[in-house]
């Protein structure tokens, strides 16, 4: 991710804003997939910070008409949260970008 990487800069901004660590979203790039990673560190339950961030993309992205995919991890033979992911196919993402830039919300 870079400079014009308008979502990765806006979404931990807001974090900052919100008191929660802007690392705790981690972005990574999987042949055509930008996925986004959140950790959950509570061993019983799911921290608070988890969800505040996932509200963030959800207020975000959604009001824009982008696609995304969530997917809850667990730990392997429990019911214990590992991380949440969202995933973006990278035409949307690029498309999620383009319209952060414009300001557009009919583009």
């Amino acid at each position: 991710m870079n400079q014009s990487d308008y979502f990765q800069n806006l979404l931990k901004g807001l974090c900052k804003a919100n008191n929660i660590s802007p690392r705790k979203p981690r972005f990574d790039n999987i042949d055509d997939f930008v996925i986004i990673h959140v950790k959950n560190h509570l061993k019983e339950g799911v921290d608070i910070e988890s969800f505040k961030i996932l509200n963030l993309i959800v207020q975000t992205v959604v009001p824009l008409g982008i696609k995304f995919n969530q997917q809850l991890i667990l730990y392997p033979n429990g019911d214990r949260l590992d991380r949440v992911t969202i995933s973006f196919s990278r035409n949307d993402y690029m498309i999620l970008n383009k319209k952060l830039e414009t300001g557009g919300i009919n583009n």
